[in-house]
């Protein structure tokens, strides 16, 4: 059997199109050049989560995209950032074995069994993570939304009463928000938001942080975050939800937000906090914000302090800042 010495060799080595993506702070694409880098030790991993890489692989043969295979793998990263090889190679072992097992039993007629998700490597994500994983696979393979997605999309016009969230599908939401360039989703989503109750927001909110908003959605969102941390007894998983919302932006209005939320009463909020260091991690490099950011997570105690800080250690271009 060949030899290979890569993930990415492995894959490359049959006709299969395929796509990363991070799976540890955000769905985040990384493009195949990177992950070869990644794999070959010239680069750090860009979003360590944990200490560890969290990957989704989507895999396809170029003429049959509706055989995908989704492989969920997470790895060690050491302590200079970089991907720990000893493990992937261990993966690439057990790959090696599986495929070698699905060959035998194609020739005996018997059915190939994928024993990949047994792997130590394997993990579930989160259902967020998967719903708004597979809202963005089926658009890269071009196939149809959920079953969830009309009525989804349905609620965001409002005429069944914002009220009538209860029956909304978490997949339905990703949906949405993978489609936010269709059916004119943006639009509904920005005038639905100062209307919809905190339930439905909160997903919608979370969701976002895997995307792009525009100045309009953006808009939208920080003036009900601003009407939120106003509030006699704010929300803090609503506040989280809507910084995660806007983590994608790259604007001073951002880290005015973020800025203003950690200066109000809740600002010490240890899911706030979290947010804005799992999510929005470039805005802390600006000393002022990080110098309020450290002030807050110091009153906790040391076991979030510690699990924080040696998260936010661990991202390429934090170190420094931190410890400085």
């Amino acid at each position: 059997m060949q030899k290979f010495d890569s993930i990415s060799h492995f894959i490359q080595s049959g006709d299969f199109n395929y796509r990363i993506f991070d799976m540890g702070r955000k769905v985040t694409p990384i493009d195949q050049q990177t992950f070869e880098q990644i794999e070959n030790q010239t680069q750090v991993y860009p979003y360590p989560f944990q200490q560890k890489a969290k990957l989704a692989l989507l895999i396809w043969e170029k003429d049959k995209p509706h055989e995908s295979v989704i492989w969920f793998l997470q790895f060690p990263i050491d302590e200079l950032g970089y991907l720990k090889q000893q493990s992937r190679d261990a993966f690439l072992i057990e790959l090696l074995e599986q495929a070698g097992k699905n060959i035998l039993a194609k020739q005996k007629g018997k059915p190939v069994l994928d024993e990949l998700n047994e792997s130590p490597f394997a993990f579930t994500p989160s259902p967020p993570f998967l719903a708004i994983f597979h809202a963005f696979a089926t658009r890269e393979l071009n196939q149809a939304a959920s079953q969830y997605y009309q009525h989804a999309h349905h609620y965001l016009t409002g005429e069944t009463g914002f009220e009538q969230w209860q029956f909304l599908g978490l997949q339905g939401i990703a949906d949405v928000i993978a489609r936010l360039d269709q059916d004119n989703n943006e639009s509904l989503l920005t005038k639905a938001i100062p209307s919809m109750p905190n339930e439905p927001l909160l997903n919608f909110a979370q969701m976002l942080e895997n995307t792009a908003v525009s100045k309009a959605l953006f808009d939208a969102l920080t003036q009900r975050l601003k009407k939120e941390i106003a509030r006699e007894n704010p929300n803090a998983l609503l506040i989280a939800a809507l910084l995660r919302g806007i983590s994608s932006a790259d604007n001073d209005l951002k880290q005015q937000a973020i800025l203003d939320t950690l200066n109000s009463p809740i600002g010490d909020n240890i899911e706030i906090l979290a947010a804005i260091s799992g999510r929005s991690w470039e805005s802390l490099k600006k000393q002022t914000l990080l110098d309020v950011f450290l002030e807050k997570i110091a009153q906790h105690q040391t076991p979030a302090f510690n699990a924080i800080l040696t998260d936010l250690l661990m991202i390429p271009g934090m170190r420094e800042p931190i410890l400085s």
